[in-house]
Parts: structure tokens; C-alpha cells; sequence
């Protein structure tokens, strides 16, 4: 049970971290790993992010380009959403959502909500949580079961986000394929 509890106040006091206090020079690619490395809170040894997983984000439009080989205080508020964002979604749906929530927003202030919104659902599971091992089965399933539905719901408002994205980038004028 310790353990658990542990691993929630870590990714409680992970949240502390706002959009102000990121590094507020620009690291180059290694310093961004290692920093994101420090950040890293999973279960499972494997959840860190690469320089190629980087450069993928930035091929596929999840991320900026980084200037003169330099990435700045935005890049690491999007790539710590994205490392927190990926043990669920795919990175397409990761990139759709982010698009679709940060359009036209200030990225410090998405990024201290986003983080608010991790330490509310991280103290909500913490509450849920039993006195002593013998309740921690029904604990598993019942966040099983709730990341289920949650992951069935959020693919298809995705799949929603994602029609309404390509209809606003067809020309004007043109018809779809397809008539109502």
C-alpha cells in the first residue's frame, strides 16, 4: 500500500511543477532528455522519452521545431504533457488533442491546468485507495473498468475532433464525396 501511495504523492508533487518554474534557457537535445528523464513518474522502466521519439513528435506536428538546435520553456511544458498524454492515447490522437486544446491558448496556462487537472485525478484515486491491501483488487478493477470507458469515450470524441479538423481544412466550395 505504501507503495502505491507513494507513486500518487509523487505524481502529486510533480503537478507543483508550473509553466514558470521550467528552465528558462533554452536546452539543447541531451539536456532535454535528461531533464525529462528527472520528470518521469510511471510504473514501468521503459516510459522515458528519446531524442528520435522527439523528432518524431516534431515530423508528425505534435511539437515545434526547436530553434538553432535549442528547445525552449514551450517545448518541455509540450513534451511533458505529451510523456503523461502517450501512456494512454496514441501519438496521433496525442497530437489531435493537443492541437484541439491548446489552439489559440497561452501555452503556460494550459500547461498549470493540465497539471492541476493531474493532481486532482492523481488525489481522487489517492482517496479511493483502502486502508490496508484488502480492498486493492476491487481498487484495480474498478480504475480497469473506469479506463476502459474512459478510453472507448475519449477515442470516439477523438474520431469527432479529428472529422470536424479535416472539414474545416477542405477548400471552400467543394463538395465531400459523400451527401447528406
Amino acid at each position: 500500500m505504501e507503495q502505491i501511495k507513494d507513486l500518487i504523492d509523487r505524481m502529486i508533487a510533480q503537478t507543483d511543477l508550473t509553466y514558470d518554474r521550467l528552465p528558462d534557457i533554452d536546452l539543447y537535445m541531451d539536456q532535454v532528455i535528461e531533464y525529462l528523464s528527472r520528470q518521469s513518474v510511471s510504473s514501468r522502466e521503459n516510459d522515458k522519452i528519446s531524442s528520435a521519439m522527439i523528432n518524431n513528435y516534431i515530423k508528425d506536428g505534435l511539437l515545434p521545431r526547436a530553434t538553432d538546435k535549442k528547445y525552449s520553456r514551450d517545448h518541455l511544458a509540450y513534451l511533458l504533457m505529451i510523456a503523461r498524454l502517450k501512456q494512454m492515447l496514441s501519438v496521433k490522437d496525442t497530437g489531435l488533442l493537443l492541437k484541439a486544446e491548446t489552439e489559440g491558448r497561452d501555452v503556460a496556462a494550459y500547461f498549470n491546468g493540465f497539471q492541476a487537472l493531474v493532481a486532482d485525478t492523481a488525489r481522487s484515486v489517492e482517496e479511493s485507495l483502502p486502508a490496508d491491501d484488502d480492498g486493492l483488487s476491487a481498487v484495480a478493477l474498478r480504475l480497469a473498468v473506469s479506463g476502459y470507458v474512459s478510453r472507448i469515450v475519449c477515442e470516439l470524441i477523438l474520431a469527432r475532433l479529428e472529422t470536424s479538423a479535416e472539414a474545416a481544412q477542405e477548400p471552400d466550395g467543394e463538395e465531400t464525396s459523400e451527401k447528406s
